[in-house]
Order: structure tokens, then sequence, then C-alpha cells
């Protein structure tokens, strides 16, 4: 909600409408302290009821601090038919907040709705957690990327999920998992400044699978729009922020950092996490993403962590058959004249494509089981030699399936 200043009921009614047809249930509003962000969560309650979408408030204590007072500026949507219930309780969460279990155990019993209360704490360690703040109804985490300093070829350890789904489990509590597609953050302001990365080349697919293996019992997208920290899964719309200094650089340069092939890509993760099975295809997907230049190659600022990106263009597939039409399916993948080919051998399927030693065009296409070209698309963001926007170019391609 930090990024909704300038936003309207339609606004939100749209940003709704897409997310609900991806298969996404709800938003969690992310709330602060700014005193117009009230307003802004009525606007989004409104559109909400309109066209049948779950909204819950989430508080980040980083702005808002331990005072009830500031929280209770936003219970008001507790009482909205959109508003998000477990058991018939409200739904309420934050992002951060430990250290202050008295604080949350007064507010709870201040509300007089009985709050379900589903804190992301993520700096507990994740053992028995629940049993060690028993006034928490249920966790979530924010830990969706692997740890910084981690390399370049790392993988999200599901280690922290496993407890935390323990520890709901035998306290007949929930478990809200994370899962994030990127992060990278080059912003500052007065006094403060963000500049680093966690590895992400592979992160969507890899962490969707997990999710599908723990099977929690919800999941929270980090996030729809902080365009701040590149994790956005929206298009680019009108809460593009303009005052915090690097967002500009960060989204547009050297051009839009469309992402919205992560959340296209999405919808069949988040049908297989609801039904427990995979889900019938019936359009064959192609989706890729990068970064525009090298890791080493920067120009000013170096981001933190920089060796943890890896210097290659993920492309990740979804098939009906990895025998269509009694063949394969041959990928090539064309990064300034340097061609790497390989075949769709499963029906998901993620490689990760070096960057060449010339950065240039991008260009994908795809040779049919009759060994015809049956989609090349080089309308892709171009790479360069240097840069600094560690942020993702996303695209993608899909067909009926044969």
């Amino acid at each position: 909600m930090g990024f909704s200043y300038p936003v309207d009921v339609n606004f939100f009614k749209q940003q709704m409408q897409k997310a609900k047809f991806a298969g996404i249930d709800g938003f969690a509003l992310n709330v602060g302290i700014d005193d117009w962000q009230p307003d802004r969560v009525q606007k989004a309650v409104s559109a909400a009821e309109a066209i049948g979408f779950k909204i819950f408030i989430s508080f980040d204590m980083t702005s808002l601090g331990f005072d009830a007072s500031h929280l209770n500026r936003f219970t008001f949507a507790a009482s909205s038919s959109a508003y998000e219930r477990i058991g018939g309780r409200p739904l309420f969460s934050t992002f951060v907040g430990e250290n202050n279990d008295g604080f949350w155990q007064s507010w709870k019993s201040s509300t007089g709705f009985n709050p379900y209360f589903c804190p992301c704490w993520p700096n507990y360690p994740t053992q028995n957690l629940l049993q060690n703040h028993p006034v928490a109804d249920c966790i979530f985490t924010w830990q969706a990327w692997p740890p910084a300093n981690s390399g370049p070829d790392s993988v999200i350890n599901i280690n922290g999920d496993q407890q935390l789904l323990n520890s709901a489990r035998a306290t007949g509590k929930q478990y809200m998992a994370p899962i994030s597609p990127w992060f990278y953050s080059h912003v500052w302001g007065n006094g403060w400044s963000k500049n680093w990365l966690y590895h992400s080349e592979m992160l969507l697919p890899t962490r969707w699978q997990q999710i599908i293996s723990l099977n929690p019992d919800m999941v929270e997208i980090i996030t729809w729009n902080d365009y701040s920290e590149s994790h956005y899964i929206c298009s680019i719309g009108a809460d593009l922020p303009t005052g915090m200094q690097g967002i500009n650089q960060q989204v547009n340069q050297p051009q839009r950092m469309v992402h919205d092939a992560w959340l296209e890509l999405s919808k069949h993760y988040i049908q297989w996490y609801k039904n427990g099975q995979r889900p019938a295809v019936t359009q064959d997907q192609f989706y890729w993403w990068y970064r525009i230049h090298p890791k080493n190659n920067v120009n000013g600022d170096v981001p933190q962590y920089r060796n943890d990106a890896n210097d290659c263009v993920t492309v990740h597939t979804i098939v009906k058959s990895v025998t269509p039409r009694g063949g394969k399916y041959k990928m090539i993948v064309d990064l300034n004249n340097n061609k790497h080919e390989y075949f769709i051998t499963k029906l998901e399927q993620t490689e990760c494509i070096p960057f060449p030693s010339n950065p240039g065009y991008v260009t994908l296409s795809m040779i049919g089981p009759d060994g015809k070209v049956w989609w090349a698309d080089g309308k892709n963001a171009a790479q360069q030699s240097s840069g600094n926007n560690f942020n993702a170019f996303s695209n993608y391609y899909s067909f009926g399936s044969p």
C-alpha cells in the first residue's frame, strides 16, 4: 500500500481482476504509517467487494512500530465481506514485529473481534516457533530466497519451511509459505540506501515445485507490486513510485523490466497447489528471463552479494507431452549469434543458458517434431556489455498443445 498514493478504486479493481484471473485469491495489504493509507485501504476494500476478491491487513512493523493506535487505523477493514477469514476469524499478518509477544497478546485481546494472527517473524529460530510463541495462530516467513553469499548455483533450503510446517502441525495451527521470483534493490532516500541482491535466476520454478512438495496451508507471493525490490509480478502501472530515487532506473532502463511472464508461469503451479495434482495442460508454454548485463561489468556502485548472481538466461517450459506428434521439441536460444540448443525432455523443465562473451540481441525459437520452426521471438531486451541494473526482463510464448 505504500506505493498506492496516486491510485483509485478502478485501479484496485483492475489489479484484482488480473490477479483473480491468475488464480490468486486475495491481496495482503502491507500497510504503514502514512496518514493517507487508511483511505487507500478503504478503496481497496471497495474494489474487492465489487469483484469478489479477498484482502487482509499485514502490518509493516518497520513503519508502524509497537503502537496499537497505529495498527487500529486499519482494523475497520475486518468488517468487510471481502475480508479473508480463517475459521470465521479475520486474518491479520505482519512484516516482522518480533520480540514483543506481550504487545501482540494485548492487541489481540483489545480488538474485540478475535483476530487470526499469522505474523511474519523471520528472525526467530524456525524450530518449535509456534510452541515458543503461542500468541501466533499461524506463522509466515519472509525467507523466500537463498541466503546471502550462498553462491550463483545455490538453491533455497526447505529445512526452515519443514520446521515451521512441523511446528504448525504439532500445535494445530497453520503455516503460510512464501514464494518470490527475484530480489534486487538499488534505491535510496534521505539518509538511507539499499543496494543488494539474492540469487534468483532459477528461483521461481524451483520454489513453486518446492511448494507443491511441501503442501503448506497457505502461500503468499512476495510480491504483487514492490518495484523497489524487483520481485513484482504485476503489470507496471500507476502505482510505480516517482519519489524514490533509483526506481526509474531499476524498472525502466534501458527499457521496461516487465515481469508479466512470472505471473503467467505461476498460473500453472497455483492450480497444481490448489488441486493437489498437475493441471491438464492445453497450452504448451515457454518462459524466459534474464539480467541485461554480466554481473562483473558494473558501471558505478556494485551491489552487495553480486557473486550470488548467475550470468545466464533462464528458460522454463511447461508442455502437455515430451513427445508431441511422436517427436520432440528443440529449443534454440540465440544470444547475439551464440546459439545453444537442447531438447525438451521433461514436462516442466528449467535451463540456465550462460551469457555469451559478447552480449547483444536475445532470440528464442522452437523447432517442432517435424523439423520446422514453430515459433521464434526476438522482441526481447537487448543485453549490454556493462550496466548497473540487476533487475530482470521476462517474456513468454504459448500455443495450443498438439
